[in-house]
């Protein structure tokens, strides 16, 4: 733990003093899962600055450090500090190349998107804030390749693997950590739940990597993209070694997908696909994969009149498992979004529903700018659903939370 302060440190210290400009906010989070009787504090600190050294070199550094009061059924704490952008630019007419720490945002529907596979997640954040607040960094090698104005050539290189994660912040007692508890280990007839993780090796042949091609045709922005990577949430499996009979594997995936965006009239129009050419599946009633191939298609329409900004998404999810079997999955989503005053107060309604297992979520947020930099937040969240789909799994995570938020 120490470390991880010290590392924070060394990284902020020298680009904020440099530019004695940095910007970032503080804020103090509460937060009560009913269901799951615990009621959480998690206060955050973050900061970002940027330098540019010279007209082709930009230099970047955020990070934060987060700390958790709770009760979870007994008392929980944690402090966590990592960096979130740490990475160096270099830019000339026709390429540019990032080389460091950070996120990389491919795809273009709203928070479910398919093609969106380069960094993790933290789900904890992405029910909380979204999917932008929820991506976790990676080390990377970042290229673009531009071919005029309507053409350029992304490629991304991951050197190391990193896993996804249920909540940065004591993940083991975490109401949203849906690792198999103890039912699960009984059927085994195991004396306690113990799932080893067996984590992608750091050498060469474990890297991950892809390219993305994007081109602007008339009217139509659109991209074709190709990458190779691990799963970053594991497989529980039962193995027949006796050192290791429960373990969490991460296997390998293949996607090629596409996406376009294009306008008519005040409407814009986005669609995404998909395809897994090489995909594994946790088995629905037993700790094992199911190897197959699967396929996400979705196509959605958003549309800004006034101070309303509504948007609707259909996204259809189909796995095959080998030899034979599969499921498909249809999920509506929509979003409202309002402000008030002049932006001084903002609504934000989000709801998933997937009608096949009567599954669904919804998030409704209300803010208000209480002074120019502060701002007070209350957000309440709902799911529902008992089938094997995603959302089914969060059922009993409904939460109402609480967040004041002071800009710097």
């Amino acid at each position: 733990m120490r470390r991880r302060w010290i590392a924070i440190a060394v990284i902020l210290f020298p680009l904020s003093a440099a530019a004695q400009t940095p910007t970032g906010y503080v804020s103090v989070f509460l937060d009560r899962l009913p269901n799951r009787d615990a009621t959480e504090l998690r206060a955050r600190g973050f900061a970002e600055e940027r330098v540019d050294a010279g007209p082709h070199v930009r230099l970047t550094a955020s990070g934060f450090v987060e700390g958790l009061l709770a009760d979870r059924g007994g008392r929980a704490t944690d402090t966590v500090a990592e960096p979130q952008e740490l990475n160096v630019q270099f830019r000339a007419k026709r390429i540019d190349v990032t080389a460091g720490l950070g996120r990389v945002v491919w795809g273009r529907l709203d928070e479910l998107q398919p093609t969106d596979v380069v960094n993790p997640l933290d789900l904890s954040r992405f029910f909380f804030e979204g999917r932008s607040e929820a991506r976790l960094s990676v080390p990377l090698v970042r290229a673009h390749v531009f071919a005029g104005d309507k053409v350029s050539v992304e490629g991304v290189y991951v050197p190391v693997f990193r896993r996804g994660r249920f909540d940065r912040l004591d993940e083991r007692t975490s109401p949203f950590n849906i690792e198999p508890g103890a039912a699960s280990c009984v059927a085994l007839g195991c004396p306690a739940p113990l799932f080893v993780p067996r984590e992608p090796a750091r050498t060469f042949a474990n890297a991950q990597g892809g390219a993305r091609l994007n081109v602007t045709s008339g009217r139509v922005d659109w991209s074709i993209s190709t990458y190779r990577g691990f799963r970053p949430f594991g497989i529980y499996t039962l193995t027949p070694s006796r050192d290791l009979p429960l373990t969490i594997e991460y296997p390998r995936f293949t996607m090629i997908g596409g996406d376009f965006e294009t306008v008519a009239g005040p409407w814009v129009v986005r669609g995404e696909a998909a395809a897994f050419t090489r995909d594994a599946f946790q088995a629905p009633t037993a700790p094992s994969a199911l190897t197959g191939r699967s396929f996400d298609a979705g196509v959605g329409v958003d549309r800004k009149a006034g101070d309303y900004r509504v948007s609707g998404d259909v996204l259809v999810h189909r796995e095959r498992y080998d030899p034979s079997g599969g499921r498909t999955d249809v999920s509506l989503i929509v979003s409202l979004d309002r402000s008030f005053a002049r932006q001084k107060y903002q609504g934000r309604l989000f709801g998933v529903y997937n009608p096949n297992g009567s599954a669904g979520f919804v998030r409704g947020i209300a803010a208000a700018t209480l002074r120019d930099n502060i701002a007070l937040e209350a957000s309440l969240g709902w799911f529902a659903g008992s089938g094997f789909d995603t959302i089914s799994r969060f059922a009993d995570s409904d939460f109402v939370y609480l967040r004041l938020k002071y800009f710097f």
